[in-house]
Formats: structure tokens, sequence, C-alpha cells
């Protein structure tokens, strides 16, 4: 189910300390989320696309490197948790997210990411994708910041993702993944593409929960 700019994701469950926003403040506040991720994409000189999913963007363009897309969606997460006010969604959720702009995000490269989440009970073996319970472990790991898994050349990968391809997802507390990056290796053809989530991103940012859940064994 898309979200509309009533309302968030329908089985969304409010789990940050602070109070559920009226459908008129969420409205706003995801008005807010759209306007800044496309700001902040043109300041870069791209553009922001959508397709059937209104809760999806994206932009393509060659000549990236994977470094640069790195920095810049860190860069870019914390400049759109930086655009909410308290009175807009809420003194404990600016306070939760203080920590989410202040400190750094954690790259953990794919294979080491996968022993983390088999270290924490998860079965998965190389050519896997990180399933959304994998997910939830790797950022309570990383402290519950954004974090991002790296798809490094060179290196093992999803199956997923095409032979030629590198990139990385980047995964945020009770949103999952947010954006997901993606560029050829060097010497391949083709462009950089990357994708947005803008109901996860706004999950994040207002402390709601995904809609599966995700436990550790035994949490």
């Amino acid at each position: 189910m898309y979200s509309t700019p009533q309302h968030l994701p329908h089985s969304g469950k409010f789990l940050a300390p602070g109070r559920p926003l009226p459908p008129q403040q969420i409205a706003r506040a995801r008005q807010l989320l759209l306007g800044e991720l496309k700001a902040m994409v043109a300041d870069h000189g791209l553009r922001l696309e959508t397709g059937g999913n209104p809760d999806e963007s994206m932009f393509c363009q060659p000549g990236l490197s994977l470094s640069w897309l790195c920095d810049v969606a860190e860069a870019g997460l914390k400049r759109l948790a930086r655009c909410f006010s308290a009175d807009l969604i809420g003194g404990a959720n600016v306070t939760r997210l203080d920590r989410a702009i202040t400190l750094g995000h954690p790259r953990l490269p794919y294979r080491r990411a996968l022993r983390i989440a088999a270290a924490r009970g998860w079965r998965l073996t190389l050519g896997d994708d990180l399933t959304p319970e994998a997910q939830a472990s790797l950022i309570r790991f990383c402290g519950l910041l954004p974090m991002q898994v790296l798809y490094l050349p060179g290196q093992p990968q999803p199956a997923s993702l095409a032979p030629d391809r590198q990139g990385f997802s980047y995964l945020v507390p009770w949103g999952g993944q947010v954006v997901q990056a993606e560029l050829p290796l060097p010497g391949a053809a083709g462009p950089a593409v990357c994708r947005f989530r803008s109901d996860r991103l706004l999950q994040f940012i207002l402390g709601l929960a995904d809609p599966a859940n995700p436990r550790e064994p035994g949490a």
C-alpha cells in the first residue's frame, strides 16, 4: 500500500518517545521531505524522477564514483533530518534525530555485514540479500544509527546485483532500506542509479516501526 500525503504506511506503529502526529502534520512532514529531497538532488546538478510508485524516486547519472555517492547520501540524510523542527514532528523526535545528524554513519562491506548478521542468529550466505530482520540487527549493532552496506569492486556481493556493478544500501532505524545505489565497475558502461524511498525515510524521521516489525532471534 502506497502512502499518501494524508497518512503513513497503514501498518506503521508509533514507537519513538513522543506523540503520534495528526494527519495534517503528517501531510506537512511528507511535503517538506519531498521538497527537500528534490532540492538536495538538484544542488548536485541531478534531477529526481518518479515512476509508478509515488513513494519511490530515483536519479540516473553517468560518471559518478561510489565514494562520492556514499558521502552525498550521508550528507543528504543528515540534511533531511535537520529540516524537521520540533513544532512539526515533536521535540522528542528532534532529540532522537540529533544523534543521526551529529554522528558519523557506519559503513560495512557486504561480507562483514553478513558475518555480523550470522553472529546474531540470521542464516545468510554469500550472494544472499539482507532480509529485513538482518537489516534490523545490523542497525542495532551500529547503535541505532543509519548505516551503509557497501558492495565493493572485487569483493563478494549479493546475486541480485549485476556482476559489472558496485553500490550500497542505506539502512535506517524503523525504515529499513531507504536508499539503494548502484553504478558500473571501473571500465564498465552505464550510469549510476540511486533510488530513494520517501515513505521509509518518513518512518525513520517520525520514529515509526517497519510494518514487518523485525525482531532478533530470542528478542
